[in-house]
């Protein structure tokens, strides 16, 4: 046989409760009303974490690739001025820039050729704004020397 036990929360019955008989519809609105607020914050900062971490991860994919087209310059890329292109999985592409580097006077006293690349990896599609852009120096033999 089971007996009721009070454990004193609905101790009130409906009647006059006096002052601390329960919440009012108003109390109990601008608590959810709180809570409301408080969870689409917390969704909020949670949605731009991810959102940041993923952008991270493209970055450093890009930053992959960059460095991996700079390494490829003078062995499967010539060492040469002018522009390569390709495209790699996930959506990247890359450009590769080769210019000579220093100006006419300093080009002539130098006793090697320097070059400046640069990499250029772009995702997201055109316009989108994300993208790296990674310089170095490289140094070659001059064209016409022995």
């Amino acid at each position: 046989m089971r007996r009721a036990v009070d454990t004193g929360l609905f101790a009130e019955q409906a009647g006059d409760g006096g002052p601390e008989a329960g919440f009012t519809l108003i109390e109990t609105i601008a608590a959810l009303a709180i809570l409301a607020i408080s969870l689409t914050i917390i969704f909020q900062v949670i949605g731009a974490g991810v959102s940041r971490g993923g952008q991270a991860e493209m970055l450093g994919r890009a930053r992959q690739i960059a460095q991996s087209a700079l390494a490829r310059v003078g062995t499967e890329i010539p060492l040469k001025a002018g522009d390569t292109e390709g495209e790699e999985t996930g959506g990247f592409r890359w450009r590769l820039r080769q210019a000579p580097h220093g100006d006419a006077a300093d080009r002539r006293a130098w006793p090697v050729a320097v070059l400046e690349i640069t990499a250029e990896v772009s995702w997201g599609g055109s316009g989108s704004g994300n993208g790296i852009k990674l310089t170095t120096l490289r140094t070659a033999a001059k064209r016409g020397a022995p």
